[in-house]
């Protein structure tokens, strides 16, 4: 399978007070090191989703403008599959936020390890003690699925994966810790 990977980087980061894109924790920006991530997985492209281009552009990255700007990570996920579908180069997206300042190549391996083979499945999401729908391996094949949902109303990622078939992948909960308040940071 042909895999790109996403950073989305298109929220108001209302509880953080700032960009949460560009925050550095141990020098770099959390979206540089899930971008960094990504790349040690050898993904390609690798893409932010949203958030201001000059603002990010120090992140050595093509940043796509959200389709559905302020309407959440439904419209992310649905803007990335579009672009990377034009493109005739992947099969499927790998979608992270971009506030995990601890993710890892070595976390997110499992769940492209979960997709190798299997026919079925339009997502592979993550699962620690529960779902993390913002961390998951799209097939291009949901994007009418998410089209579909994203034009009915739908902004929640967790019921959008229930409509499509998909798979949990266990993968290390520490690795996942984001970022949403200062406090989080410590």
């Amino acid at each position: 399978m042909r895999i790109a990977g996403v950073v989305l980087a298109g929220g108001a980061s209302r509880r953080m007070g700032r960009n949460k894109a560009l925050i550095e924790v141990d020098g770099r920006a959390m979206s540089a090191r899930v971008l960094d991530a990504l790349r040690e997985l050898e993904v390609a492209p690798v893409l932010v989703v949203g958030g201001d281009p000059d603002e990010l552009a120090g992140l050595d990255a093509p940043v796509v403008a959200d389709q559905a700007p302020g309407e959440g990570p439904v419209g992310g996920v649905l803007t990335a599959l579009d672009h990377l579908a034009s493109s005739d180069l992947v099969d499927a997206v790998m979608v992270l936020p971009c506030d995990l300042p601890d993710v890892t190549a070595d976390a997110l391996a499992p769940i492209l390890e979960a997709s190798a083979g299997d026919t079925h499945s339009r997502v592979w999401v993550a699962a620690t003690d529960r779902m993390e729908p913002m961390c998951a391996l799209w097939s291009l094949d949901a994007r009418g699925t998410v089209r579909e949902q994203f034009a009915a109303g739908e902004r929640a990622l967790h019921r959008v994966i229930a409509q499509l078939p998909h798979v949990t992948v266990t993968v290390d909960q520490a690795a996942l810790r984001n970022a949403n308040r200062p406090e989080d940071l410590r």
